[in-house]
């Protein structure tokens, strides 16, 4: 295990970003929150249905990307990692060390204790990874991913 932390979510997201990613997050459509996730090249939020308040996070590496079978939905994104990322929301992240390489990032939502999520990230080292919706729930309702790119949104206070 990479990180395992306690987070307060707020804007009912999960974000993963580089390190030197400026904040604050990806501006999001229908399509996303179909989806459950908005990515960009050095940034991901990934959707936590209806949900602002506590959460566990764990990020860890995985040799193969499974799906958990007590997940309540997964996605799965490609993410490069060209140096730290920050994990948490987006006014609230933590640091954390993941080896440099391209990488599937499978975002499962799992039952955690009463009125709170278990939010996985498994790290998978992959030459070529794609996008997909491995378990629809929550707010994710796509069959298959919609929309890849989303807009930065607009830094705090423009």
């Amino acid at each position: 295990m990479l990180a395992d932390f306690p987070l307060i979510i707020d804007h009912a997201q999960l974000v993963v970003q580089a390190g030197d990613h400026p904040a604050p997050g990806l501006l999001w459509t229908q399509d996303h929150v179909a989806q459950g996730f908005a990515w960009s090249e050095r940034l991901v939020s990934f959707g936590v249905p209806d949900h602002d308040g506590e959460a566990r996070i764990q990020v860890e590496l995985s040799a193969t990307a499974t799906l958990d079978p007590q997940a309540l939905w997964a996605v799965q994104v490609p993410f490069r990692v060209t140096g730290p990322l920050r994990i948490g929301t987006i006014f609230d992240t933590t640091p954390v060390a993941v080896p440099n390489g391209s990488y599937i990032v499978t975002y499962q939502g799992l039952p955690g204790p009463p009125g709170a999520y278990l939010l996985r990230l498994s790290f998978t080292l992959e030459d070529a990874p794609s996008f997909r919706i491995l378990k629809r729930g929550g707010d994710i309702t796509a069959e298959q991913v919609l929309r890849r790119d989303a807009e930065p949104a607009s830094p705090v206070g423009q």
